[in-house]
């Protein structure tokens, strides 16, 4: 059994429509259109949209599709999400779920209530964006119905209400795609992390011409663990370079002294706009170093105020950091 609803807040990406709830007053124009009705439900895979992340939200044409009516009695639901599932080798899959719940009283209450009147007030911004659910006759036979909207314009609270509180039982699944391979989640490092040296380079935050420290804390009693990525071709030049997990590995002590040394007696970093293919992070609790393995050959650290230095990676560094 498990409930199932989803609340996200969106800033920017709603002023427009939340602004738009305080523009005028009277009931929003419903749907046009009739009910449609499928002939028979076959599954979450082969009906609902492919899931992208954690909760699969329904599309965002939920409020523009008929209500449903009396031509249709529902009698069960299908709602089709997704969330992260851990492996036993450690790894972890996005996993698309198919659920089933046989009480739908309260959901289909709420789906033929009608549209509340624009109130003309301010709204606040939180936007959300239900499952993908559909209901199901005695027949079989299937309807995605429309769903009625409150004063700002947004899924009305009963509807909310009753998606959150259906009793689900989950009737299928898949693997959709792998979030953490084995290897990243043994070795403690993200599958995927971004490129900040690449990224520090093209703003204005980071500065060439300051000796780069070491933050604090990494000379405490745990070992630093050594995060290699490789950038993809079509991610390179990016805002934000992600890259892919390659290896990881703690340094020993020895290493971590030679690296410190090469990191805090690095020369300046002179211009350079040659995205690198693979880079290294260093990691120590919460902080990071950043080390572009091929490229500008640039590392990113701190300077002796805090702020982002960055410096030329020695020949030294790079070939540490590659054992």
């Amino acid at each position: 059994m498990r409930r199932f609803g989803v609340l996200l807040l969106v800033m920017t990406a709603v002023l427009a429509a939340s602004a738009g709830c305080g523009g005028g007053s009277g009931a929003p124009a419903p749907p046009a259109g009739q009910l449609k009705i499928e002939p028979a439900w076959t599954s979450c895979a082969a009906e609902a949209p492919t899931p992208s992340g954690p909760g699969l939200p329904g599309p965002a044409d939920a409020g523009t599709l008929p209500r449903l009516d009396d031509s249709f009695q529902p009698v069960a639901a299908v709602v089709c999400s997704s969330a992260p599932l851990r492996r036993t080798d450690g790894g972890q899959d996005l996993v698309a779920t198919e659920s089933r719940a046989e009480d739908v009283t309260a959901l289909v209450t709420a789906l033929r209530l009608p549209d509340e009147r624009l109130s003309g007030g301010a709204c606040t911004l939180e936007l959300y964006l239900p499952p993908f659910f559909v209901l199901l006759d005695a027949r079989g036979r299937w309807v995605r119905p429309g769903l009625p909207a409150d004063e700002c314009g947004k899924v009305r609270s009963e509807v909310r209400n009753a998606v959150q509180g259906l009793r689900l039982t989950p009737v299928a699944g898949r693997p959709v795609r792998e979030i953490e391979s084995s290897e990243a989640a043994a070795a403690g490092c993200g599958q995927q992390w971004s490129d900040m040296v690449w990224v520090a380079g093209a703003g204005a935050g980071a500065d060439s011409g300051r000796a780069a420290v070491v933050p604090p804390g990494f000379d405490g009693p745990e070992p630093v663990r050594l995060c290699v990525y490789r950038v993809p071709a079509e991610q390179q030049r990016t805002g934000k370079p992600a890259g892919d997990f390659v290896s990881g590995r703690y340094l020993s002590d020895e290493q971590w002294s030679g690296a410190r040394r090469e990191i805090e007696s690095a020369a300046a970093a002179g211009p350079c706009t040659t995205p690198a293919s693979r880079f290294a992070v260093l990691h120590f609790g919460a902080g990071q170093l950043y080390v572009e393995l091929d490229g500008c050959r640039r590392l990113l650290a701190q300077a002796a105020d805090g702020s982002q230095t960055l410096r030329r990676a020695s020949p030294a560094l790079l070939a540490l950091l590659a054992r």
